[in-house]
């Protein structure tokens, strides 16, 4: 099966628990991961209490366990372009509550911010969670105009497992949800996991419990995107060697079945603090949400 995999992922495979659980504990190798999570908090607190925005707080987009999102618009704005930010946590922490942690310095430029929630493990499997951010999707699509936003103007991003969440919806997967990832204006995918095989032998799955039958058919790196749409790649270059790598190979997996796609690796930022990437609007990334939100220029 290691043989399978992609050569930049394999090296992954052959490391011990230890060593492997290590990779894919950001947390430990962080420069302050606590603090990095306790100024989104302290970001999404502020956002809530904004006099600059309206907050739409606990919007149902389908019945079940964390299926609502939190919705950020500009004041007095209408008919704006989205970013719907999809947490990371392995499938198994996070929440919309501190996914606002952008909203203020979005809404500054002009742009609504969604913090989205999903179930999680171990309460809902790998294929529910995937397939609760299509069902936000097309709930968000749907409701667009009464919403406030423009619906050709929706960008995912998302962080960790909210990227691998993304990736699946770019790629059509689970296989039997409705493809509804051509109706997007683009994505930001941060420090990602693409390949779940060594997320299946690390502790991660301990409380996950992803099938092997999940794992192939929940693997985004093993699928091409189903539409052509932009995409930005993001990881912070302090960041443990296994996330540069899930990067690194998405990349050379998708780059030819994308016109668009940019990849940054920032300079000092690590698994936790590379969100604030989208916050100051003189990043590639936020030059890159700029350009898929059609305000290059204007």
């Amino acid at each position: 099966m290691t043989n399978d995999l992609h050569p930049l992922i394999r090296p992954f495979m052959t490391l011990d628990r230890d060593r492997l659980d290590f990779q894919l504990s950001p947390s430990r190798s962080a420069k302050d991961a606590t603090g990095s999570l306790e100024g989104m908090v302290t970001a999404t607190e502020r956002a809530r209490q904004s006099a600059a925005l309206t907050l739409e707080s606990d919007v149902r987009y389908a019945p079940g366990a964390n299926k609502k999102l939190d919705l950020y618009l500009p004041q007095g704005s209408r008919d704006v372009p989205l970013l719907v930010f999809v947490h990371g946590g392995f499938w198994q922490e996070g929440s919309k509550d501190v996914s606002g942690f952008a909203a203020e310095a979005l809404g500054a430029r002009g742009w609504a911010t969604c913090g989205l929630g999903y179930p999680l493990a171990p309460g809902a499997t790998l294929t529910e969670i995937c397939t609760a951010v299509h069902e936000a999707l097309s709930y968000l699509i749907d409701h667009a105009k009464q919403l406030g936003v423009d619906a050709d103007r929706i960008v995912l991003a998302g962080h960790s497992a909210g990227a691998h969440l993304v990736a699946c919806l770019l790629a059509g997967l689970p296989t039997s949800r409705p493809y509804i990832a051509d109706a997007i204006a683009g994505a930001i995918l941060i420090s990602g996991v693409y390949e779940l095989a060594p997320i299946a032998r690390s502790y991660v799955n301990d409380l996950v419990a992803m099938s092997p039958a999940e794992e192939r058919a929940l693997s985004p790196l093993r699928y091409s995107p189903r539409a052509d749409v932009p995409v930005h790649l993001l990881v912070g270059q302090d960041e443990p060697e296994a996330f540069r790598a899930q990067t690194e190979a998405l990349k050379a997996q998708w780059s030819e079945h994308l016109s668009e796609m940019t990849v940054c690796a920032a300079t000092g930022r690590d698994h936790f603090d590379i969100l604030q990437e989208l916050c100051d609007p003189a990043t590639a990334t936020s030059r890159a949400l700029a350009q898929m939100g059609g305000q290059v220029g204007r």
